[in-house]
C-alpha cells in the first residue's frame, strides 16, 4: 500500500511539473481516496487549485494539510488563499502564525501590509512594509509600496526619500518618476520638476507607449503600489471629466469660466500624466510655473 501511494504521488508530481494540471489533479484525488491524510498530496492539490484561482477549493485542502503538518509552507498557502477569497481577517491570523515559524518571512510581511491596507489600518500597513525594509533594505516591492503609501497620505518628504532610493536601485519606473516630478513641483521646485518630466517623456517612455509604460510599472507582487495606482487613476479620470465638462460649459458662457490657479494647474498636470497624456501634462506644468512666478516673483525656481 505504501509503495502504491508513493508511486501515485510521484506520478502526480511529474504531471504537475509538466503543467498537466488536470491529469495531476485526478492523480492526487485517487491518492487521497486511498489515504485522505497524505498531507503533501493535500498541499499540492491545493496549490493546483490556487494557481487557477479556485481558492474556495484550495482552502479546505490547505487547512487540512496545516492541521496534519503545521509548518511555514502550509500556513502561508492557507493565508494566501484566504486573502484571495476575501477572508481578510482570517488571512491576517494565519499570516501572523506564519511569522511564528519564520520571523523574517518577507512574503508574509508584504501580504500583511496589503491586508491591513485593505482594512484601512494605515499604522499596521506602514509597520509591515517597514519590517520588510529592515529585513532587506533594498527590497523593490517594499520601497515602491512605501513611496506610494506616503504619497497618498501627503507625506511628501518621506515619499520623495523612498522614490529616490527606489530609482537609484531600480531606474525606469514611470509611475514613481511622475510622482517625483509632482512632489518637486509641490515643494516649489518647478524647474527640476519640468526637467525631470521632459527627460522622462523624451528618453524613458516616449509619447507612443507612455500609457503602456504606466501600466507595466508594477508587477503582481507589488500589491500595495498597484492598488494605489488604481485609486489614483480612478480619481484622475473623474477629476479630468469634471474639468472637461467645465471647459465645454465655458464655450457657452465664457464670462463664467475662471482659468485654473497654479495649484489647480499642477493637479491637472498630474491628472493628465496618470491618464497617459504627457503633452497636456507639460502644458499645465509650464502654466503652473508661470502662474506661480506671477504670484511669488521672488521665490527661486
Amino acid at each position: 500500500m505504501a509503495q502504491e501511494i508513493q508511486s501515485l504521488f510521484n506520478e502526480a508530481v511529474r504531471l504537475e511539473r509538466n503543467g498537466e494540471w488536470e491529469r495531476a489533479e485526478t492523480q492526487y484525488k485517487i491518492l487521497l481516496e486511498k489515504d485522505p491524510n497524505y498531507h503533501l498530496a493535500l498541499q499540492n492539490l491545493g496549490v493546483i487549485y490556487a494557481k487557477q484561482g479556485k481558492h474556495a477549493d484550495a482552502i479546505p485542502l490547505f487547512s487540512k494539510a496545516y492541521k496534519l503538518h503545521a509548518n511555514v509552507k502550509n500556513c502561508y498557502n492557507l493565508a494566501v488563499s484566504l486573502y484571495k477569497h476575501e477572508e481578510t481577517e482570517k488571512a491576517i491570523s494565519f499570516l501572523k502564525q506564519t511569522l511564528t515559524f519564520e520571523k523574517k518571512f518577507i512574503s508574509a510581511h508584504l501580504l500583511l501590509a496589503q491586508a491591513y491596507q485593505k482594512l484601512g489600518n494605515d499604522e499596521k500597513t506602514e509597520v509591515y512594509l517597514t519590517n520588510v525594509i529592515k529585513i532587506e533594505p533594498d527590497h523593490k516591492s517594499a520601497l515602491g509600496g512605501l513611496a506610494m503609501f506616503y504619497y497618498e497620505r501627503n507625506r511628501f518628504p518621506e515619499s520623495l526619500k523612498m522614490i529616490e532610493r527606489y530609482l537609484i536601485l531600480y531606474p525606469g519606473n514611470a509611475q514613481l518618476k511622475i510622482i517625483q516630478s509632482e512632489i518637486l513641483a509641490k515643494q516649489g521646485n518647478y524647474k527640476a520638476s519640468a526637467t525631470l518630466l521632459a527627460a522622462m517623456v523624451k528618453e524613458d517612455v516616449g509619447f507612443t507607449n507612455f500609457n503602456e509604460s504606466l501600466q507595466a510599472a508594477w508587477k503582481e507582487e507589488d500589491g500595495i503600489a498597484n492598488e494605489s495606482l488604481h485609486r489614483i487613476q480612478s480619481k484622475a479620470k473623474m477629476k479630468l471629466k469634471e474639468f472637461q465638462t467645465k471647459l465645454e460649459l465655458s464655450k457657452e458662457n465664457p464670462e463664467e469660466f475662471s482659468p485654473p490657479d497654479a495649484q489647480e494647474a499642477l493637479d491637472l498636470s498630474l491628472l493628465y500624466l496618470f491618464n497617459g497624456n504627457p503633452e497636456k501634462a507639460m502644458q499645465y506644468l509650464v502654466f503652473a510655473q508661470k502662474m506661480k512666478e506671477k504670484t511669488d516673483p521672488d521665490r527661486p525656481s
